[in-house]
């Protein structure tokens, strides 16, 4: 590999990494609703809680945002750079874009989960495999109606479905590759959630619980209109 290419990967990585962290939720909840997303509801700066603020309405343009953020910069190094041939280091671009977005500089390094750009990744890998993820959560979705256990199911299965992936429906590539990006993503997600945006426990509930309910439910708490409900520390320096 030579200089040049090592450069246009670090380029690339940067303007990734970037996208990712321009919080597209949190401007939105501020230009177009006059709220800091951190201080309101579940306190997450992402599309879920914009659309619990402002309104569902918000939320495809959200979805669409993210979905381009996270296709975007691996379509590009494809088919404008040309770094096709370095498909280990293609396929990982994605993973800077959920990093910037899940740890925001421009917001002190707290972040919304990054489930759309993960998503979006997909997209720009195999829009295949995308829709079949897309099927596959909605029908959980519509078993259950939870959301977030949903989710977790679908970050669970994919990466052993990228496996048998047919290589001829991946845009970039291979099955292996796939794979450790769905994989590496899950776990990106699963320890935002793990840790959410950093601050401290909450003293009144027990530490076992409230792990558990951020793994399967992504919230501290079990009943979710209670924890949209709530209002977040507005004595915190965020």
């Amino acid at each position: 590999m030579t200089t040049a290419t090592l450069s246009l990967f670090a380029a690339l990585w940067a303007a990734a990494y970037l996208i990712g962290a321009t919080p597209v939720s949190y401007l939105m909840g501020r230009a177009f609703g006059g709220l800091d997303l951190r201080r309101h509801g579940s306190g997450n700066v992402g599309g879920s809680n914009l659309a619990s603020q402002l309104g569902r309405r918000w939320l495809p343009l959200v979805v669409a945002v993210d979905l381009i953020r996270g296709a975007a910069p691996v379509l590009f190094g494809q088919f404008v750079l040309g770094l096709g041939e370095y498909p280990w280091l293609l396929v990982a671009t994605p993973l800077f874009t959920l990093l910037g977005n899940a740890w925001s500089p421009f917001l002190r390094f707290s972040g919304g989960r990054s489930v759309g750009v993960w998503a979006g990744g997909l997209v720009g890998i195999s829009p295949s495999l995308f829709i079949a993820a897309l099927i596959t959560y909605l029908c959980a979705w519509l078993a259950s109606k939870r959301s977030a256990e949903s989710l977790l199911v679908v970050m669970c299965v994919l990466p052993f479905v990228c496996l048998v992936w047919p290589q001829a429906w991946l845009l970039v590539g291979s099955s292996w590759q796939f794979a450790a990006y769905t994989a590496l993503g899950a776990m990106l997600i699963l320890s935002k959630r793990l840790v959410s945006n950093g601050g401290p426990m909450p003293d009144d509930l027990p530490r076992r619980a409230v792990m558990i309910n951020r793994f399967l439910r992504d919230r501290d708490i079990a009943d979710r209109q209670q924890w949209l409900a709530r209002a977040p520390d507005r004595t915190t320096d965020l």
